[in-house]
């Protein structure tokens, strides 16, 4: 069940090691999920403390690529929490929870797991974020209604060609 907390991840632990011993349902999976959640209890549950030290904008990267997500309040959703996906070139979507510690969940569940502070400060400062922002800005247009897709994609290979002639600031 998502997003995952330690609650949840210990009752499911404790359901699995039952089915374990009593041979019943699904105990021939028994052995993989104990072990999956005992993995994921390991990580989770120090990342919770990091994340009570570090506050909001608490960050994690990918464990596999370059992607991170950043725990936020929820600007659309006052009271919740949000967190923020993004990858080199800008922002990639978001989750909402009523938590933070939901979001961490969330972000452990997705491979998120890496903390990787000031991640968004060393991006946001290169030309490939400022590239996709733009980008971004016209897909946001166009699924608003405010450019037509043929506008879009005009404005999207204007926005290729002047960063690849070294025009774009």
């Amino acid at each position: 069940m998502r997003p995952s907390t330690p609650e949840r991840l210990k009752a499911s632990l404790r359901d699995w090691l039952e089915m374990k011993e009593t041979g019943e349902g699904l105990a021939c999976c028994a052995d993989e999920m104990i072990e999956q959640i005992q993995a994921k209890l390991a990580v989770l549950e120090p990342l919770l403390g990091e994340l009570a030290a570090q506050g909001l904008g608490f960050t994690l990267k990918h464990c596999q690529h370059d992607a991170w997500g950043m725990i936020c309040p929820d600007a659309s959703e006052p009271g919740r929490y949000r967190w923020q996906a993004f990858r080199r070139d800008g922002f990639t979507g978001h989750s909402t929870f009523d938590s933070s510690e939901q979001c961490l969940g969330d972000l452990v569940d997705d491979g998120y797991t890496l903390p990787d502070p000031g991640a968004l400060d060393r991006l946001a400062a290169t030309v490939e974020w400022q590239r996709g922002m733009e980008v971004v800005a016209v897909i946001q247009a166009c699924n608003a209604g405010r450019m037509s897709y043929e506008d879009a994609l005009r404005a999207r290979e204007a926005i290729d060609a002047r960063y690849a002639s070294g025009t774009a600031r």
